[in-house]
């Protein structure tokens, strides 16, 4: 069983929180006509106008958000209701070192923001026609304070840390406590693994059963990425495992001989590798209790 002190020696705790100007404002008067045209009550709709429409500067910041937050959740495991996620240590410098690069990436596209948003406002103008005004448009330091990269690295608490002036038994109660709380928490976020790796099975199982109609089995869709994640996957679990599960580490290590030396071509043009890979990983699926 691997101990309290080795999970707090081998991972941090990480929390990333990003935030992006919404860009939008409802537009009460346009549901009141809405409403009215249609014989409905305004509470039945919710209208928004988009702010910044006709330009893409924006959305370009909304979408690199989503995509450094999935990011973020794929290279660490759920931790508490705070933020913080787990991260293994032998990851960390990698982590870091991703981490910096898309907090720099973050930073041109919102400095591109601020230097375009005069010229982004007047783009939206010309969109909304009558439905624009210019009070719906903060000061630019205004909306610049919208935009924000906060990101926090802690140790895994320990309960020897503890230094308060208590008796003894209650210094001891408050440790065993401590420990609870953070071995209840490392075995939900190692339930990530097995969710993470079962639901990769499950997709390649499904993508992998052919129909019978040969005309619509080989107009499917492939995609490099169909082999490249779930070696990366079995990469990462490398690390993940922080509990050394051995269902967790013998599913990886099955996954990852199937899919070593693969292509998207052998899928696309083989219907033999389709059904033995199906029945390879279904398998694996069959071979634990999830």
């Amino acid at each position: 069983r691997t101990t309290m002190s080795a999970i707090a020696n081998s991972a941090v705790l990480v929390r990333l929180s990003i935030g992006v100007w919404g860009a939008s404002k409802r537009n009460k008067q346009l549901e009141h006509e809405v409403a009215a045209n249609k014989k409905a009550s305004p509470k039945a709709m919710r209208m928004y106008d988009n702010l910044m429409v006709g330009s893409t500067g924006h959305s370009d910041i909304q979408k690199y958000a989503a995509g450094a937050r999935l990011w973020h959740n794929t290279m660490t495991l759920p931790w508490d209701e705070r933020g913080y996620r787990l991260c293994p240590t032998s990851l960390f410098l990698d982590y870091k070192s991703q981490h910096n690069l898309k907090e720099a990436g973050f930073d041109k596209l919102v400095d591109t923001f601020r230097v375009k948003y005069f010229s982004y406002r007047e783009t939206a103008e010309e969109y909304r026609g009558e439905m624009f005004n210019a009070l719906d448009y903060p000061p630019v330091d205004e909306v610049m304070g919208k935009f924000y990269w906060d990101f926090e690295s802690i140790p895994v608490p320990k309960s020897g840390h503890f230094c308060v002036d208590l008796p003894a038994q209650e210094m001891e109660e408050l440790k065993l406590s401590c420990d609870r709380s953070v071995e209840r928490k490392i075995t939900e976020a190692s339930k990530e693994n097995e969710k993470r790796i079962l639901k990769e099975l499950q997709g390649i199982s499904a993508k992998c059963t052919d129909t019978g109609d040969e005309e619509s089995d080989d107009n499917k869709r492939w995609h490099d990425t169909f082999v490249s994640n779930p070696l990366n996957l079995c990469r990462m679990l490398k690390h993940m495992n922080l509990t050394d599960d051995p269902k967790v580490e013998e599913a990886r290590q099955r996954l990852e001989d199937i899919m070593v030396g693969k292509t998207k071509e052998m899928f696309k043009d083989s219907p033999t590798v389709r059904k033995t890979v199906k029945e390879e990983v279904d398998s694996i699926i069959n071979s634990y209790d999830w």
